[in-house]
């Protein structure tokens, strides 16, 4: 077995044992299908169709398209911007069904290299609305740090990650800091200029109102251009 595959199965045996543990996490699915493009050398695009399962992979949560802008003012040092196109499934209430939202998000990205660690880091602002409900949107601030192991032999990286959500201007006992995000990602370059990645991830409400907690399984698929060579 390939070290690349022994760190595949480090890596679901971690997911597996943290999903059999008695625990009342919602757990939830996540597929992501992108295609990224180097237009320049400071400008970068991407395009990503996004599908999330809920209730233990038995109920289609939502289904999206996101289409994101960077632009690079100096060296890891990156502005960008979102926007989301959403199908929500409704399951909960008197009123269910499909509804469509939109969200766009704004954020600042930095990255300090130390060796074969990268340090991250994220402020983002991000608003969200029904689209054709006169209602408040959902609006946060978030902060994400990080940490990148680059292995180099195998073409992989490791990612850890914290975030946490600021939720404003919301009439109900939410505001203020109330979730806060853990995750663990492995990444793969295979042939072709493409990647895969497995992620793992821990997300927990903190003093809302219905607070649910999730635990999420990932994965994403990527392919590359580079219109710079």
């Amino acid at each position: 077995m390939r070290y690349s595959e022994k760190l595949i199965c480090v890596f679901m045996i971690i997911i597996t044992q943290s999903l059999t543990a008695q625990s009342d996490d919602q757990i939830e699915g996540w597929g992501i299908a992108e295609v990224s493009i180097k237009a320049t050398k400071k400008i970068s695009i991407n395009v990503a169709e996004h599908v999330r399962y809920k209730n233990d992979f038995s109920v289609l949560d939502k289904y999206f398209t996101q289409v994101g802008f960077n632009y690079e003012l100096f060296k890891n040092f990156k502005i960008g911007t979102k926007a989301r196109f959403i199908t929500e499934n409704d399951s909960e209430g008197n009123v269910q069904g499909l509804e469509s939202h939109f969200r766009y998000q704004a954020e600042i990205n930095y990255k300090h290299d130390v060796g074969k660690l990268d340090l991250t880091y994220r402020l983002s602002y991000q608003n969200k609305n029904e689209l054709g409900v006169s209602d408040i949107p959902n609006e946060y601030t978030r902060f994400r740090a990080g940490i990148n192991y680059k292995i180099k032999p195998i073409k992989s990286l490791l990612k850890l990650e914290g975030e946490l959500f600021n939720q404003i201007k919301k009439g109900n006992s939410d505001n203020g800091i109330n979730l806060y995000r853990l995750t663990m990602k492995l990444s793969h370059k295979i042939k072709g200029n493409n990647e895969i990645g497995l992620f793992y991830r821990i997300q927990k409400d903190i003093d809302r109102e219905d607070p649910v907690n999730r635990k999420i399984i990932g994965f994403k698929f990527t392919h590359k251009f580079d219109l710079t060579n």
